[in-house]
């Protein structure tokens, strides 16, 4: 591909990369049309490149036909070539209209998909702190599991056990409190049979 003055090209994989200088008011009246007809920059551009292309090459077909040199063969070839690249076209604009509907739906997924992400997270992150919180309970009642070994073994079995009061919400979670209740009832009422 060659180089002009007024712009550079370079073909990579067939596409080729088209670079040109242009007066302001010009890019102007292109940023205008491109927008009126709502189109993204890039596509704009390339339509309205394409659309000039298109009318140039009208122009030539006409002159050629004012002038008696397009034979009639040569006219049909145009004619199925301009209706086979209309045909292509509204296929390519359906195409790009169904990837717009699947991007769209994809982007609402994988937002929803982020948002549960979060969520689960802070479960994941409630439930971490959570498991070091009874972690560290654990810890500590393990510490005083000898001291309650040690009270339990000062306890003689002829002491006849009284009935614990109900428990509450909290000793009906944590059994060990029930062990605590029961020995420290037990021993002061051995307290006070001593006393």
């Amino acid at each position: 591909m060659s180089v002009s003055q007024n712009g550079t090209t370079s073909e990579s994989d067939g596409w080729v990369r088209l670079e040109i200088q242009i007066d302001a008011e010009t890019m102007r009246e292109i940023e205008a049309a491109i927008e009126d007809n709502g189109w993204e920059y890039d596509e704009g551009l390339r339509l309205l490149l394409g659309s000039g292309l298109a009318y140039v090459k009208g122009e030539r077909v006409l002159q050629a036909i004012e002038s008696g040199i397009l034979s009639k063969d040569e006219l049909q070839r145009t004619l199925s070539r301009m209706m086979e690249t209309e045909t292509r076209l509204a296929v390519l604009r359906f195409r790009t209209f169904e990837a717009q509907q699947a991007n769209q739906a994809w982007e609402l997924s994988t937002g929803a998909i982020k948002n549960e992400n979060q969520g689960l997270r802070a479960v994941v992150q409630r439930l971490r702190e959570e498991n070091a919180a009874l972690r560290a309970e654990n810890d500590r009642l393990r510490r005083l599991l000898p001291t309650l070994d040690a009270v339990a073994e000062l306890d003689s079995p002829a002491d006849t056990p009284t009935q614990s009061p109900p428990l509450d919400s909290t000793e009906a979670r944590h059994p060990f409190w029930q062990v605590w209740r029961g020995l420290v009832h037990r021993n002061s009422g051995r307290n006070k049979k001593d006393g």
